[in-house]
């Protein structure tokens, strides 16, 4: 196991972010023999192969600059220097502005709830906030500890309309459920150990992505015990990682496939500098797999990150539907790679990372962007792709929308971020009206805005 990054302070967590290092490919083949059945829509080629319903997405439904769109501006900023939804000046509860911004912090869920207040956990302090449409704390939910209705480093928030909050907890922990007052309903525990033994080479820290039923899905890396690191410079995936759904009521894993790990960087020697970075990196969390969840029936969506296809599957495991565009690879410019290099060497620069800013520019150009940087279910039930342009950002700045039957409707564009939406540590929120997102500032600082989606494209 190789170790990663030092953050020691709350200023280095972007950086951490942006160069953490990480310590099968499963994709549906598209039977020869399938019968294309008439589509209604043009663009699309739906084909049934054993069962299995392959989508191929030829082009969007709608056009570009006919789809819809996102304000240019956040219409609300919660943390950093700025706080207050509708660009209102009360604060509440006789906080200082530094006081509410210490409180985003660690952000690991955030959600708009049906009376549009904005409900944030913060695992830096331990509670689920409350935020009213004036930008006033009007509520702080939970605290440290292991009491009913303490966490001990919550991982994890959804929302379940119309009134109920649900925290996880670390090391697959209890799960709180909680009103939007604050009120305790009930808490379900987790049986680590039978989850454990149901999972070989699982730990407790394993990734978890929950569902709305309580269940769960689990990443489990497969490390080789002889793993030998390649030569200096080499590019590769790895460990391979296995999800799994788990259902507290059995505990019997249902599988939904082996897919290729994050991309690492055998960091060269001259590179490394010493011991001040480790042998093997990932270059800025460029390609890795992808999971995300959500619509009704709820879904589980998976990408394996390289290639146009997402498979979509029911909760009982059943591979439903393969959703694939055709389109080919976009080419990284030098231009492009350029920018994202300075991005990042400049933000480590800023943080007094001069160690990690010399790794930003040694980083190894791609010759082309991976299909997913990222997936999202919004509250309607619509995947959301993001991708990268031809804008020579360096970084993702687009999104694809889908249907939940496939069927590629737009592509929106704005929010240029390199770790948007990335769950374990910048997580979003999209309903029918606005996208939530956090974001850091050049110190670390989380801060969230929101975006109005605008639908009349």
């Amino acid at each position: 196991m190789h170790p990663g990054i030092a953050t020691r302070s709350r200023a280095c967590l972007a950086a951490f972010a942006a160069l953490a290092v990480i310590l099968g490919g499963f994709g549906c083949e598209s039977d020869s023999a399938g019968q294309a059945r008439p589509a209604s829509l043009r663009g699309v080629t739906i084909q049934d192969s054993a069962g299995v319903e392959i989508v191929d997405n030829q082009a969007p439904e709608r056009s570009h600059g006919g789809f819809w769109s996102l304000s240019a501006e956040p219409e609300f900023v919660l943390g950093g220097d700025e706080h207050g939804l509708a660009w209102e000046e009360e604060w509440g509860d006789d906080r200082t502005r530094d006081e509410l911004a210490a409180l985003i912090f660690e952000v690991r869920g955030v959600a708009r709830l049906a009376d549009r207040r904005i409900a944030v956990l913060s695992a830096g302090v331990h509670q689920v906030l409350v935020f009213e449409l004036s930008g006033r704390l009007s509520r702080a939910i939970g605290g440290r500890g292991a009491g009913p209705g303490e966490f001990i480093r919550p991982e994890h928030m959804q929302y379940l309309p119309p009134d109920t909050l649900a925290v996880w907890d670390h090391w697959m922990g209890p799960v709180s459920y909680f009103d939007t007052t604050g009120t305790l309903l009930t808490e379900q525990p987790i049986d680590r150990s039978r989850t454990l033994a149901s999972l070989p080479d699982a730990t407790a820290e394993s990734r978890t992505t929950p569902l709305p039923d309580g269940s769960f899905v689990v990443a489990v890396e497969h490390r080789e015990p002889d793993f030998t690191r390649p030569p200096d410079g080499t590019v590769f995936r790895y460990p391979p990682v296995e999800f799994s759904r788990i259902d507290p009521a059995t505990y019997t894993p249902v599988p939904l496939g082996t897919w290729d790990g994050p991309e690492m960087w055998a960091v060269p020697e001259r590179v490394r500098g010493g011991d001040q970075l480790p042998d093997m990196a990932n270059p800025g969390m460029v390609l890795d797999s992808h999971i995300a969840v959500g619509g009704d029936p709820p879904m589980v969506y998976i990408s394996n990150g390289d290639r146009n296809e997402i498979l979509q599957y029911a909760l009982d495991g059943t591979l439903v539907r393969s959703i694939r565009r055709s389109a080919d690879p976009l080419a990284v410019t030098a231009r492009a790679d350029r920018a994202r290099k300075q991005y990042l060497a400049a933000l480590a620069e800023s943080l007094g990372q001069s160690s990690v800013a010399a790794f930003s520019r040694a980083l190894p150009r791609r010759d082309t962007y991976p299909a997913v940087a990222a997936l999202v279910v919004d509250t309607e039930g619509h995947l959301w792709v993001r991708e990268w342009s031809a804008s020579e950002t360096g970084m993702p700045d687009q999104w694809s929308v889908f249907g939940a039957e496939g069927r590629w409707l737009g592509v929106l564009e704005g929010l240029t971020d390199p770790w948007l939406c990335v769950a374990a540590m910048a997580p979003c929120w999209i309903d029918r009206d606005m996208f939530v997102i956090t974001r850091f500032d050049e110190l670390g600082r989380e801060r969230l805005e929101g975006y109005r989606i605008r639908r009349e494209g």
